[in-house]
């Protein structure tokens, strides 16, 4: 299997972070920054200060002594509605750091602040409203980047951006930010812990220096109006390759990271039902226990393991009638799954909707509802509302030389339906196998970025000792190169 992809279109992206404005063909506006950004010509740089005593107040104020030192970001260019012309309103973007976190403070001067537009939403829902982002191209490899969003009404948004121009809406960070709007515009202040970040160390100085890509971006929503720091065209191919510089980064250590995520589920579920059926209870009880790691092996490669996590711990999946014979795609936002991600994406779908999403691997595969569902004429049947992941191992991360690895192996149970007849005699039968998945994945860089070689393996084995399984293969194993 070969998969060949050219440039992508920046139009392509996700309207979540890469909003880019559909080209028109009679706009004469010449695109003002453009050398700015041709092959060979200086990026926009900007220096981080670092924090030598206190570090700034997450409050939104700015007012800590950090920001009085200090450089600013300035001179945004528009995106749209009209490419390459300076933005409407100003804005500053200043960074300084110290060994735990990179600080971003963002001054956002608007002439009528009360026409600021500050919804109200959920986490990572980007409604209409002003918007400030910042990105971070921490492995300076000009592909992937951390990405995170505020609004006036304190609403976070992250991503993580890979392949220079695709984005990962399921990542999440922890991290801080506060707002405040005033008589002048509105401020954004942020805290981004380093270990939410991926960097190579640098260097074996008591104090290495780093230079990482950075961008900045604004969404005026009332002038529907969005602006770069570092400009990007209507017409670019990449985003991510489009970045600034950020120097100054001096005597960081990347963190060893370990974080230990126990959880415990109980739930009661009363709903109406059929007193004889034998499985139906107007109390039905149900208990769990499981845990995620992650642990930095080293300052690139990441281990991350699960035991029997549990698909309680993320929002519910929209409901669908799926009447086609592809079956429906859902966001992966178990933690396990999201750690790397990027690395094992291999799209093989052409076209748009759920065909359009086919990937070799498809991580919400792993733990799905039961494959067989027996039944039982005239009883009732109780199948497991999906497949339990005994244990599964991850380790991914991408090392300073351009080489992003990615293996990861799991192990689900052998689940069993229940069933009872209608004189009530009761028997269990097979609805899932025991089965193990294994995907290896391996991608190098190349001229700084632009391009990149890629190969993966899948392997599915199931243990079929059931002839209710007779559908299913016993193996199947699958291999790509993309480039």
């Amino acid at each position: 299997m070969t998969r060949l992809t050219g440039p992508v279109s920046a139009l392509c992206l996700a309207p979540l972070l890469l909003p880019v404005a559909t080209a028109h063909a009679q706009d004469t506006v010449a695109f003002a920054s453009r050398a700015a950004i041709a092959p060979g010509a200086a990026r926009r740089e900007i220096e981080a200060v670092r924090v030598r005593t206190t570090p700034p107040v997450i409050d939104g104020r700015l007012d800590d002594e950090a920001w009085t030192a200090a450089s600013a970001a300035t001179g945004f260019t528009q995106l749209e509605p009209r490419p390459g012309e300076p933005a409407t309103q100003l804005s500053e973007a200043r960074i300084a750091y110290d060994e735990d976190a990179i600080y971003v403070a963002a001054r956002l001067p608007d002439t009528h602040p009360d026409s600021i537009v500050a919804q109200l939403s959920r986490r990572d829902d980007e409604v209409h409203s002003d918007w400030f982002y910042v990105a971070f191209d921490s492995y300076h490899d000009r592909r992937t980047a951390f990405v995170f969003a505020v609004n006036p009404r304190g609403v976070k948004l992250d991503a993580f951006l890979y392949n220079d121009t695709q984005d990962d809406e399921s990542w999440d960070a922890v991290w801080d930010v506060a707002t405040r709007i005033d008589s002048a515009g509105w401020t954004a202040e942020f805290r981004i812990p380093l270990s939410q970040l991926r960097f190579s160390a640098v260097g074996e100085s008591a104090a290495p220096e780093y230079r990482w890509g950075v961008n900045f971006a604004r969404r005026i929503a009332r002038r529907n109006e969005f602006s770069f720091w570092a400009p990007v065209p209507p017409d670019a191919s990449g985003l991510v390759s489009l970045f600034g510089e950020l120097t100054g980064l001096r005597g960081l250590r990347p963190p060893r990271r370990l974080e230990l995520l126990p959880y415990s589920v109980a739930r009661l579920t009363r709903e109406p039902g059929e007193a004889a059926n034998l499985f139906y209870r107007e109390n039905a009880l149900f208990g769990s226990l499981g845990a995620d790691l992650k642990y930095g092996i080293t300052s690139d490669l990441t281990l991350t393991a699960s035991l029997n996590p549990d698909f309680g711990q993320v929002e519910a999946d929209p409901s669908q009638v799926n009447l086609t014979a592809y079956e429906s795609f859902f966001p992966e936002k178990r933690p396990f799954f999201i750690e790397g991600a990027d690395i094992f994406q291999f799209g093989i779908g052409l076209g748009d909707g759920d065909s359009g999403s086919e990937q070799l691997f498809y991580s919400r595969r792993v733990g799905r509802p039961p494959q067989h569902t027996p039944s039982a004429a005239g009883g009732f049947v109780d199948v497991p509302a999906a497949t339990t992941i005994q244990g599964a191992a991850k380790l991914s991360g991408k090392t300073r030389a351009g080489w992003s690895v990615g293996v990861l192996s799991a192990l689900t149970a052998a689940e069993e339906a229940r069933l009872a007849d209608s004189l009530g005699a009761a028997r269990r039968q097979a609805a899932e196998p025991l089965s193990h998945y294994g995907v290896a994945r391996l991608i190098k860089d190349f001229r700084q970025g632009q391009s990149a070689l890629g190969a993966i393996l899948t392997a599915a084995n199931r243990r079929l000792d059931d002839q209710a399984f007779d559908f299913l293969p016993s193996a199947g194993y699958a291999a790509g190169v993309d480039g």
